[in-house]
């Protein structure tokens, strides 16, 4: 099952609690309409063919989490080991209430079976189902909404899609910086003061903006990522304030058309850390997608893929950071976990 989790994607919205007992069926219409909106405008993507689960605990939203649709749409090929891992998140963050928003193209009635096979699982572990919102075109469906309900029309921009967005990550042979843009890595004997001069440089290049850099800055500034110590004492810059992770996540990732299979994986990685960073998981994912297809052994991109699937929050692998000095990253202790 691909459940990809966003941690703590939003906390302030008023999505809770939803309580059919204090709000109208129009106002629960109306939250949900919200509520999606924020999920657009955090993903950064209409989340078509998804479905969103909204993790609460005594009323506050602590996790959302997006899954694809098509396997709720055949209930019966979800295992029980299946179910329990979509819900683990909610378990982990001792959620006692979950509300389900799904996006489908069209109505297909079969998610409501997908969503009871769901509400089986939660009931087990004491977990209240309390709303299902059913983006389907351009309308909106609850379970109470009946043949006399008046229809609620979708009012939320649907223009970019996850599929545009993860397209946008790939790599575009037409776009491809030339190979001589990339400068080679020193000798053994030379590494180490290359490697405080390009962490300097990488440093330097993130905190004025390296979408608009000039070619040759790219490229060095790729190379210098490929290598784990400079890498990790950017990570360190990271975790430790030194730059915005959204600024830097999008420009990261705007960069990776232009690089190959060769040289994607370390600046991809760097780039779901920093969407990790910022809270989201969606783009994370579609990053860490990137620098798996480039080099499936990456470990750290294997690391934090793992991290992502299992719902941990940027946390989990701040604290291990936080141990270390930016010396000691750049020297060669391991900043993974």
């Amino acid at each position: 099952m691909s459940a990809l989790a966003v941690p703590k994607v939003y906390c302030g919205h008023e999505i809770y609690p939803m309580n059919p007992i204090a709000r109208t069926h129009s106002q629960r219409i109306e939250i949900a309409q919200g509520t999606l909106a924020n999920l657009v405008k955090s993903f950064g993507f209409y989340p078509a063919d998804s479905l969103i689960i909204e993790w609460m605990k005594s009323g506050e939203l602590v996790l959302t989490q997006r899954a694809d649709m098509q396997e709720f749409l055949e209930p019966t090929d979800l295992s029980r080991s299946d179910l329990e891992l979509f819900v683990e998140p909610g378990r982990i963050y001792h959620a006692d209430q979950a509300i389900v928003l799904a996006c489908l193209d069209h109505m297909d009635e079969r998610i409501y079976l997908g969503v009871d096979a769901v509400e089986g699982v939660l009931a087990e572990y004491e977990i209240d189902l309390a709303e299902v919102f059913v983006f389907a075109g351009d309308r909106v469906y609850s379970r109470d909404c009946g043949e006399r309900c008046d229809p609620h029309l979708v009012r939320v921009e649907k223009q970019i899609s996850r599929v545009i967005r993860a397209n946008g990550c790939e790599s575009d042979s037409s776009m491809f910086i030339d190979a001589e843009a990339f400068p080679e890595a020193p000798s053994a004997e030379d590494l180490s003061p290359w490697r405080a001069s390009e962490s300097a440089f990488v440093q330097q290049l993130l905190g004025h903006g390296c979408a608009s850099a000039a070619t040759v800055e790219i490229g060095r500034m790729v190379v210098a990522l490929e290598d784990i110590r400079i890498r990790d004492s950017i990570l360190w810059d990271l975790a430790n304030g030194v730059y915005e992770p959204e600024s830097v996540a999008e420009s990261l990732s705007k960069l990776l058309p232009r690089l190959d299979a060769n040289h994607g994986a370390a600046l991809a990685t760097t780039a779901a850390i920093c969407w990790w960073l910022h809270g989201n998981g969606a783009m994370a994912n579609i990053c860490i997608a990137r620098a798996l297809s480039d080099s499936p052994h990456y470990s750290l991109a294997r690391i934090i893929r793992s991290a992502l699937d299992y719902a941990l929050p940027p946390e989990f692998w701040l604290e291990s950071v936080y141990e270390l000095t930016r010396q000691e990253c750049l020297a060669g202790v391991d900043v993974a976990f």
